[in-house]
């Protein structure tokens, strides 16, 4: 009562208007995200006969290159402190 006292109609109609902008703007990522995945092209492997791609392989690489890592890491730890430069 009191907005429509102050500002009056238009000042309404403007704020709903504001208010439906922002609510579709804010609503579009969303729909963006919701597309399916496209088709990966890749046009270095264009004019080969049969299928020159590697199938997905595992993370086992990955973890084994995680875990050398991570000794080495903690390897660190265990240092002798009573070393001198001479070594």
């Amino acid at each position: 009562m009191m907005l429509q006292m102050l500002c009056g109609k238009s000042f309404k109609r403007i704020l709903l208007g504001f208010g439906l902008i922002v609510m579709i703007l804010a609503s579009t990522p969303t729909r963006a995200l919701a597309d399916d995945e496209p088709d990966i092209y890749d046009a270095r492997l264009e004019g080969y006969a049969q299928k020159v791609q590697l199938d997905a392989g595992s993370t086992a690489l990955t973890w084994l290159v995680l875990i050398v890592l991570g000794v080495l890491t903690v390897g660190v730890l265990f240092k002798d402190a009573k070393r001198s430069h001479l070594d």
